[in-house]
């Protein structure tokens, strides 16, 4: 017999299992970069700004997956790990590796919406709070800064010497696709 949490107070099992939904969503996206990370550092690649960009996605999947296992928790859920899908671990281009990146983080995104939209269904405001304020304004964040990444990377045509600067200037930002910017905006 499974027993529940003293501390669970109106958090609906449909919630607590969209939590673990969006965790697993999170793992397959930390996958991934990781897989993305390990290509662009590999000798026969040799992309080091792009192998930190990704590295850098790894440790913020990272604090996202923590937050939502410290968040059911708290609300007295169960976190349900499994197993993951093996990532993809090869890419024609640059460009391709970045577009890809974009598109896994609108479907993050994607996911969060629709738990945040499943928490207003179930009146939970506390986790519709937690959604809004530790998830998802970081991640529309998160994919103007990788939107405008890969249009730099286009606008040098991703290959070649504008290729090599791309991911020098990269490299020199910590992996951080905000090129140009200065570190107080």
């Amino acid at each position: 017999m499974v027993s529940i949490s003293i501390a669970k107070q109106n958090f609906a099992t449909e919630a607590e299992d969209a939590v673990n939904h969006q965790i697993r969503v999170e793992q397959l996206a930390r996958q991934q970069y990781l897989s993305a990370a390990s290509y662009f550092g590999r000798a026969d690649v040799a992309l080091p700004g792009l192998e930190r960009h990704f590295h850098e996605q790894v440790e913020r999947q990272n604090e996202r997956i923590q937050l939502l296992i410290d968040y059911l928790a708290t609300r007295g859920g169960w976190v349900i790990i499994e197993d993951l899908d093996k990532p993809r671990s090869e890419y024609a281009t640059a460009n391709a590796a970045v577009e890809a990146s974009l598109e896994l983080e609108k479907q993050v995104n994607q996911s969060l919406l629709n738990l945040t939209y499943l928490a207003v269904n179930c009146k939970d405001s506390e986790l519709k709070h937690h959604l809004k304020s530790r998830h998802l304004s970081s991640l529309v964040k998160e994919i103007e800064k990788v939107a405008k990444g890969l249009r730099q990377l286009q606008r040098c045509k991703g290959e070649g010497l504008g290729l090599y600067y791309f991911d020098q200037a990269l490299y020199r930002n910590d992996g951080e696709f905000t090129i140009g910017k200065s570190s107080s905006d």
